[in-house]
């Protein structure tokens, strides 16, 4: 008896991972690869670390990677912006600075449930994974930083209280 492939449920395909250096070369490299994800960093890709942004995303996004770092102002500098929107690119960051190797990878490991169902989606996308969950961070332009712009308008509003950004939990 032969099956109907049709039928058969098939799972979405993992994406593969790229790391970046900001993130480490051994804890969430052996973290993803653990898990089942086909995991490089940049050092490995590229051979060095002293890649700038605009190139290793680029390469990330003509080889269909997802990027995990820790570098949220990405996406207010115009050149890697810019690149990010152009590669389609789907990133997860940590936003917290001030973690342990451990303790980023716990961060990951308690919120891969929520991460792993934007895999389908489409990018360009970013979330922010912190330890209470996972939230999409849009992509703006340089004039929308609340941390360099110097309008004093009473409707600019600190990052993590935009109202259009999405929050999922764990």
């Amino acid at each position: 008896m032969t099956s109907n492939p049709s039928s058969e449920p098939t799972l979405p395909s993992r994406p593969k991972v790229l790391i970046d250096h900001s993130l480490g070369r051994v804890a969430m490299p052996a973290f993803f690869r653990d898990a089942g994800y086909e995991t490089t960093t940049i050092s490995e890709m590229f051979g060095r670390t002293d890649v700038r942004d605009v190139d290793w995303i680029a390469e990330a996004g003509r080889l269909d990677l997802v990027v995990a770092h820790k570098d949220a102002r990405i996406r207010y500098r115009p050149a890697e912006r810019q690149a990010v929107l152009q590669a389609k690119l789907r990133m997860l960051c940590l936003t917290s600075g001030n973690m342990t190797a451990h303790d980023q990878v716990e961060c990951f490991r308690q919120n891969m449930t929520a991460i792993e169902k934007w895999w389908p989606k489409p990018g360009p996308w970013l979330l922010a994974v912190r330890r209470t969950g996972i939230e999409e961070l849009p992509l703006v332009d340089d004039e929308s930083d609340p941390w360099t712009s110097t309008s004093s308008s009473p409707t600019r509003r600190p990052l993590l209280t935009t109202p259009s950004v999405r929050r999922e939990t764990k």
